[in-house]
């Protein structure tokens, strides 16, 4: 079960923690995909990118 966690005594959600972690993954799978020219082949850049996050968060969910 996911709780709540404490940082300087302000309850924090676990999606935080998760969102936190993801970030970096996000950042680092983006420019990968950047560079091998994937971005310019899919309909709609912004709304590719937003599910590649969603789904990253989801992941480390799913996974913890």
């Amino acid at each position: 079960m996911l709780s709540e966690f404490a940082i300087a005594g302000i309850y924090v959600p676990p999606f935080f923690l998760y969102a936190c972690i993801a970030l970096p993954l996000y950042w680092l799978l983006r420019a990968a995909l950047a560079r091998s020219g994937v971005l310019r082949q899919v309909w709609h850049p912004a709304l590719f990118e937003f599910s590649l996050s969603l789904a990253l968060v989801s992941l480390l969910i799913l996974v913890a």
